[in-house]
C-alpha cells in the first residue's frame, strides 16, 4: 500500500494544455475515483501515474518518493485497462503469470501468486481456457487477475467495465469493492459512470478540463456541490438550475419559477445568481400547503415505480429542459398542465462565477 500525491502537476500535448497545474491527495489504501466527462483529464492522469506519460511540470509522488523519472516498471502499481488487454493466444494461467516470468521470478513463486488471484477471483476452473473462450465479465477477471499477482503499491483501472453489459457491470462493480477491501491496496479507479463513482469510491474527485472541482466523499458531493459544475453532474437526471428571481411580499421571501412566485423558507444568499433543485424535489401534492407549481408537460418517463416529468421554465431564454421526479404515475401526457409539489427547503444557491453559496449568507 502507499499514499499518491500529484503536486502542480502539468500535462502539455502539442503545446496544448490538458492539465493546467493539478493538486490531489490519495491516502493510503483508500478507493479514490476520478470521474469527469469525456476529455476532461482523467485518464491522462492516470496514464501520468503509471509513467505511460511524462509530466510537463510538477511532481508525483508515490510512498513519499518521487517517481517523474522512474520507468513504468519501477513504480510498482499495475493498471487495469478498459479493452483487458490479454494475451490471446495463452492460457489464462500463462496470462496471470506472465508479467511475474518478465520480472524473473522463480517458477514457485508464480504458481503461489497466480494460485491465490484465481482463488480470490474464482478463476480456478478457468486457468487453463484461452481469452477467447472466456465471457466478457470472466476476461475482465482475468485482466484484475495479473493486476493483482503483481503484488503494486498502487492499482489503476482505467473504465475497466464500460464494454459490459448493465447487468454484468453491476456484478463486477461489486466485486471489484469487495476485492479493494480485502486487499486493501490504494486504488485509483477512473470513470465517467456516477453510479460508478457514487458506489464504489470512499472519496471521489469530480474533473472538468483537467481541474479537480471538489473531492469529497459520495453522499457530500451530492449534497453539498461546490459549484454548479458538480451539482449539474452528478444526478441522473442532474439538478435543475434556475436564474434567481427573488422578492419580499408581505414579510415572505419569494422566488419565482416557470412565471409563478413561490414562497420560500428564507431569503437568498446576497450574491445567489442561479437556483438549483433536484428532481427528487419535485412531487405530487399530497398536503394542503403544499408549494405548487403548475408546468407544461414536454415528455414523461415511466420506470415503474417513479416518473420523470420534463418541462420547460419558460421565463429563461432557450430554456433548458428541467426535470422532476414523482412516485408513481401522474395523469397526464405532453401538452398536459400537471400541478406539481415543490420542496425548497432544500435549494442549492450559486453566485454569478458559479460558486455554491449557503441562503442567509451575502459572503
Amino acid at each position: 500500500m502507499a499514499k499518491v500525491e500529484f503536486r502542480r502537476v502539468r500535462k502539455d500535448f502539442d503545446g496544448q494544455v490538458v492539465i493546467p497545474a493539478l493538486d490531489l491527495r490519495v491516502q493510503d489504501g483508500e478507493f479514490m475515483v476520478l470521474l469527469g466527462p469525456s476529455g476532461c483529464g482523467k485518464s491522462t492522469l492516470l496514464r501520468l501515474l503509471a509513467g505511460l506519460e511524462s509530466v510537463s511540470a510538477g511532481e508525483i509522488v508515490i510512498d513519499g518518493r518521487v517517481v517523474n523519472d522512474l520507468s513504468p516498471q519501477a513504480r510498482n502499481v499495475a493498471m487495469v485497462f478498459q479493452n483487458y488487454a490479454l494475451y490471446p493466444h495463452m492460457r489464462v494461467r500463462d496470462n496471470l503469470a506472465f508479467p511475474l516470468r518478465m520480472r524473473g521470478m522463480k517458477r514457485a513463486e508464480i504458481e503461489r501468486r497466480v494460485r491465490e488471484a484465481a482463488g480470490v477471483l474464482g478463476l480456478e476452473a478457468l486457468l487453463d481456457r484461452r481469452p477467447g473462450e472466456l465471457s466478457g465479465g470472466q476476461r475482465q477477471r482475468v485482466a484484475m487477475g495479473r493486476a493483482i499477482v503483481r503484488e503494486p503499491a498502487v492499482f489503476l483501472m482505467d473504465e475497466p467495465l464500460s464494454n459490459l453489459d448493465a447487468r454484468l457491470r453491476v456484478q463486477i462493480r461489486t466485486e471489484i469493492a469487495a476485492l479493494q477491501k480485502r486487499l486493501g491496496t490504494t486504488t485509483l479507479y477512473v470513470t465517467h459512470d456516477q453510479v460508478e463513482a457514487m458506489t464504489l469510491g470512499q472519496r471521489v474527485a469530480v474533473m472538468e478540463a483537467g481541474r479537480v472541482q471538489q473531492v469529497d466523499d459520495p453522499l457530500t458531493l451530492y449534497r453539498e456541490p461546490a459549484n454548479r459544475f458538480v451539482a449539474g453532474f452528478l444526478g441522473n437526471p442532474p439538478m435543475n438550475i434556475f436564474p434567481v428571481r427573488a422578492r419580499t411580499r408581505d414579510g415572505r421571501h419569494q422566488l419565482q419559477l416557470a412565471g409563478q412566485w413561490l414562497d420560500l423558507g428564507e431569503a437568498p444568499p446576497g450574491k445567489a445568481c442561479f437556483a438549483g433543485i433536484r428532481p427528487e424535489d419535485f412531487g405530487l401534492p399530497a398536503k394542503a400547503d403544499d408549494v405548487t407549481l403548475t408546468v407544461q408537460v414536454e415528455a414523461l418517463e415511466s420506470l415503474g415505480h417513479e416518473t420523470l416529468v420534463y418541462f420547460r421554465d419558460a421565463e429563461v431564454p432557450s430554456p433548458a429542459l428541467c426535470a422532476g421526479r414523482v412516485t408513481g404515475d401522474p395523469a397526464g401526457r405532453p401538452g398536459d398542465a400537471l400541478c406539481l409539489a415543490v420542496d425548497l427547503s432544500g435549494v442549492h444557491w450559486f453566485d454569478a462565477a458559479g460558486d455554491a453559496l449557503r441562503a442567509g449568507r451575502s459572503d
